[in-house]
């Protein structure tokens, strides 16, 4: 219990460094790789995501999915590529292959598709290399670049918009 409580300080204290750290520098490079941090409890339409990724002209093998999941609830994740909780280490570190190497990949966009303020899934933002971070409101605000204000239900709202700030930021090829 005290060490969970470690843990989850030490990652906090990342996530805030990583915030602190981060350098955005603007360029005209178009998209061509999309990084997807997803919550499996609120959003599961893998096929939602494809069709996003063909919308933004960018090709199957460019796209990653990363998916947090609850492993007490017992439920059975829709993407292939996942981590919990106990995956997390300290210092924003991940035990799971598959989550070091979602964030150890360089994307031109990561979207995270998540409402919770769950420190996993923080974590997972702050340590991915983006160019570009999009989130949803009620999330940590400080981690991304661009937050649109939809619910994660939203979606055709969501991929209007999104597509509509990449045109302003000129983004899309």
């Amino acid at each position: 219990m005290i060490l969970k409580r470690f843990i989850d300080k030490s990652n906090k204290k990342y996530v805030k460094k990583s915030v602190l750290n981060r350098v955005v520098q603007p360029n005209d490079n178009k998209i061509n790789s999309i990084g997807v941090l997803v919550d499996n409890n609120e959003f599961t339409d893998i096929e939602w995501i494809n069709n996003l990724a063909q919308s933004l002209k960018v090709n199957q093998n460019q796209l990653k999915i990363l998916s947090y999941f609850n492993p007490k609830k017992e439920e059975i994740s829709v993407f292939t590529n996942t981590f919990a909780k106990k995956d997390l280490s300290w210092n924003g570190q991940f035990k799971s292959q598959i989550a070091k190497g979602f964030v150890n990949t360089s994307f031109d966009l990561l979207i995270n598709l998540y409402q919770t303020n769950d420190l996993a899934l923080q974590v997972a933002t702050a340590a991915t290399n983006a160019t570009l971070k999009v989130g949803l409101n009620n999330t940590n605000p400080e981690l991304n670049d661009l937050i649109i204000n939809v619910n994660i239900n939203d979606k055709s709202v969501f991929k209007t918009e999104l597509i509509k700030y990449l045109n302003i930021l000129n983004k899309l090829k």
